[in-house]
């Protein structure tokens, strides 16, 4: 055989192999295909599956919490009762005085307020077994920390003044926005500060501290009370927990239920030994999901300012 017709016959089995493995390339891509359709469809339906057990999860996270706090009603009903109970004698005793012809101006002042007083208590006591009972629910408001404490300042002037209460809020730089449910999350806040105001003596402190940790918003609620005993330090969220004989032991559930369902948590600063230290954290909304009134007041406020009572 030639030189040039050995060198023919190389060339055409080169050929000849260059299709076979073409083949067997096209042969292999059309299997990775097919295998990757089918990875998809089975990642789909995985992801699908995981999906679904997830809402179940959370679903059935839902029925034992709604469960728990209807078990824990029938208890807090045996316990309403005996506490409902005096607030309403005293409330009708002094409705009944009212009634009296020959009452002096300054005896019928001093029962409309002390009538006043039980109905307040009344009041409180039902509002904190309603938000128990609901266990809290979040909101689609856009609302500011700032202006939130703002309310629940002017809610409390009375105690406030009575207490001859120091009222700071101390904030760096924004408005703080969130999303949630204005008036439960001001009576919340008002409630966590009302106990500070109880516990306190006169000449209270209430110093509220709020900042940005990544996108939490992180308010810290300080006074100058006596503290909470090293022991006691979670027993105080639990329900009908209470050191208080006047005390229904919700307050304080209620605000770690709310501050749940708005997706944050709040707890006791175990190291703070001036008084009581409560630190909230809830999620920050992101800038591009704000208002545009909303943004412009946050891009106004470039200071730290501080508002006192």
């Amino acid at each position: 055989m030639s030189q040039s017709a050995a060198n023919k016959q190389q060339l055409q089995d080169a050929f000849e192999l260059f299709n076979q493995v073409s083949e067997q390339l096209t042969g292999s891509y059309q299997v990775l295909q097919q295998q990757v359709v089918s990875l998809t469809r089975e990642l789909a339906a995985a992801r699908a599956e995981r999906h679904k057990l997830t809402s179940e999860i959370r679903n059935l996270q839902q029925q034992a919490s709604r469960g728990q706090r209807l078990s824990s009603m029938g208890e807090m009903t045996a316990r309403l009762a005996h506490q409902v109970r005096t607030p309403l004698a005293t409330s009708l005793l002094y409705a009944s005085q009212l009634k009296q012809v020959d009452l002096r101006q300054h005896q019928h002042d001093c029962f409309v307020d002390r009538l006043l007083v039980g109905l307040r208590h009344l009041d409180h006591m039902v509002n904190d077994m309603l938000l128990y009972a609901r266990g809290g629910q979040g909101g689609d408001e856009v609302v500011t920390v700032c202006d939130l404490l703002d309310q629940v300042q002017q809610s409390l002037l009375p105690q406030l003044n009575e207490k001859a209460a120091r009222w700071s809020v101390h904030h760096g730089h924004g408005e703080f926005p969130i999303r949630g449910q204005r008036e439960i999350l001001a009576s919340v806040l008002a409630n966590l500060a009302s106990n500070a105001l109880d516990a306190c003596e006169r000449d209270a402190h209430l110093d509220w501290q709020v900042d940005v940790q990544g996108k939490t918003v992180c308010i810290v609620l300080q006074d100058n009370g006596p503290g909470v005993a090293d022991g006691l330090h979670e027993q105080i969220f639990e329900p009908f927990f209470t050191t208080r004989s006047s005390g229904t032991g919700l307050g304080l559930a209620v605000v770690r239920a709310v501050i749940a369902a708005h997706r944050g948590t709040i707890e006791l600063d175990p190291g703070y030994q001036k008084g009581a230290r409560f630190v909230v954290r809830l999620p920050l909304l992101d800038q591009q999901q704000l208002p545009s009134g909303v943004l412009k007041n946050q891009q106004k406020a470039d200071i730290a300012t501080s508002r006192y009572l």
